[in-house]
Parts: structure tokens; C-alpha cells; sequence
């Protein structure tokens, strides 16, 4: 069975701790991918040792004895293929994913080529390609190994990205078909799995349109309700001078009843509606009703 070796970079505590972001911790979100990785691998038939297996897990608290903790547990388990797990960071204003291999290694470079561009599609993130380093991590494992930068955990948009389920989903989906490609094998996700970037933007797409469509429906319902309110208001007749008459139009019906001028029917109900009293009080400003006696 081919065996894969995940490390997931950097510790809770010690001097290996990872790069910050907007409250985000690089050692927390490489553990998280992992998670999301492993399953993946095992399902396909692949054998999975992580160097940490929980957002708890320290390595080793000294820098070199964290580094070549993983790398002496991958050799010693005699992988066939090692993978670190990164966030990376630098000015704020880079994005974008990159994976490097060990300088000089052709089948760490071959391992990179495959789960790059994987990568990169599967996350929708800037591809800023393969490139080759000495990272002691990479350079002391006895297979082809890389490391793979994710995103920029100090980016506010890589950030954000990363903090989110789907991202780290994304970013275990791209690594483990990168690692199928690598060793000629088809990749397997489940109906149970979380949904493939390429689904996700496209319900995403449909939940939009949706949105559209309802937030359309709901100004449609506003309106028509302000103008049925506004029908119920003209249709509405104030038969006595009481709190239920506006109270805008009281002193001049008053007068007018007063002196006469507004007489109710055999029962005493004046019938009056809103735009009618309104036209009486306007009258009444004017001083029509005070000239007659």
C-alpha cells in the first residue's frame, strides 16, 4: 500500500509556531486541511501518517527538533511521498498559492508539477507556480516531498478564504488529486464529500439568482402593500370626532359641526374620508368658513 506522509506545519507552542492573520493561526488551519485531506487519501486506497493530529499537537518545542521530528518520523516510516501543509505570509498585498520541491530533486519536482495546478483550479486562487527551496523539511526526507504554501494567511482576501470550511476543503480536494495525478490513479469523492469548487460556485451562482429574484419579489410586496395601505386609507370614512380621526383634522371638524356646516346621518356618522377632510381643513386655513355665519 503506498504510504503517504502529512505534515501539517508548525505547533500550538514552542518556537515553531506558524504566521498570523486577522486573528487566523497558521498552525491551526494546516491541521484543519490535513483532516480534510486524510479521509480523502484513505478512501482512494492510500495509507496516511500525519506528523500532527489535532490543533494540540506539538512536534517538538525547539525549532530544529520540530523540524526534523517530521522529517525523521516520514523516513522512518519508510513514506513513499511527504507533504507539508503551509500558510504562507509576507507584505499583506501577496496572494495566491505556490509549492515548492527541494532543489534538485527531479521527483519532488514531479510531485509539485501534479499538485500545483490542481491546486490552483481547485481553489480559485492566484497560481503563483512551482518553485524549488532548501526547507530543511523537504531536504532531509529519503522520497520526493514538497510543501505546499496555500494561501496568504496575512492577505485579507487569502485570509478569509482560508478561514472558511469550504476553503480548506478546496485546498485538502486540490493536494489530493494533485498526489492521484502523481501516482497515475483516479481520484475518488463520495456524494458524501462536501461539494467540488466547480459545484459550489455553480449553486452559489443559482442561490444568487434566487436572491435576485426574491429580493425583487419582496420590493414587488412592499410596494403593493404601501399602496394598499394607501387605498384602505382613502376608502376609510371617520363617522365621529374621536381618537380615531387624525388628530390634524379635529379642530376644524369640530368647528364645522359646531357652526353647522357638518351634519351626520340619521344615526350621527359624518362618513368622512381622508381627502375630503383634508380638503375642508385647507379651506378652513383659508378662512372660508369664518366668513359665513
Amino acid at each position: 500500500m503506498t504510504k503517504i506522509f502529512i505534515d501539517p506545519g508548525h505547533n500550538p507552542t514552542g518556537n515553531d509556531t506558524g504566521a498570523v492573520g486577522y486573528g487566523l493561526k497558521e498552525q491551526d488551519v494546516t491541521v484543519e486541511i490535513a483532516l480534510k485531506l486524510k479521509p480523502l487519501l484513505e478512501r482512494n486506497g492510500f495509507e496516511v501518517k500525519m506528523s500532527r493530529n489535532s490543533l494540540k499537537d506539538t512536534v517538538a518545542e525547539g525549532l530544529n527538533a520540530s523540524l526534523a521530528g517530521r522529517y525523521n518520523a516520514a523516513n522512518s516510516w519508510d513514506a513513499d511521498i511527504f507533504v507539508s501543509i503551509h500558510c504562507n505570509s509576507a507584505n499583506t498585498k501577496a496572494y495566491g498559492c505556490e509549492t515548492y520541491y527541494y532543489t534538485g530533486s527531479s521527483k519532488g519536482r514531479r510531485l509539485a508539477d501534479c499538485v500545483q495546478p490542481e491546486l490552483a483550479k481547485e481553489t480559485g486562487l492566484c497560481n503563483r507556480g512551482v518553485k524549488s527551496a532548501n526547507f530543511a523539511v523537504i531536504k532531509h526526507t529519503n522520497m520526493p516531498a514538497i510543501l505546499v504554501e496555500t494561501a496568504f494567511i496575512d492577505n485579507y482576501d487569502d485570509n478569509r478564504f482560508l478561514a472558511s470550511d469550504d476553503g480548506k476543503y478546496k485546498c485538502a480536494v486540490g493536494i489530493y488529486k494533485g498526489i492521484c495525478n502523481y501516482f497515475g490513479v483516479e481520484y475518488k469523492l463520495e456524494s458524501g464529500d462536501e461539494l467540488l469548487s466547480s459545484e459550489y460556485e455553480e449553486l452559489k451562482k443559482k442561490d444568487e439568482s434566487q436572491d435576485k429574484v426574491i429580493d425583487a419579489i419582496g420590493a414587488d410586496i412592499l410596494n403593493n402593500t404601501k399602496e394598499i395601505d394607501y387605498i384602505k386609507a382613502q376608502l376609510a370614512t371617520y363617522d365621529y370626532i374621536d381618537e380615531n380621526m387624525p388628530e390634524w383634522a379635529v379642530p376644524t371638524i369640530t368647528k364645522l359641526v359646531d357652526k353647522g356646516f357638518l351634519k351626520g346621518d340619521e344615526e350621527g356618522k359624518l362618513g368622512l374620508t381622508e381627502d375630503l377632510m383634508r380638503l375642508l381643513v385647507i379651506n378652513d386655513r383659508a378662512g372660508l368658513y369664518d366668513k359665513k355665519k
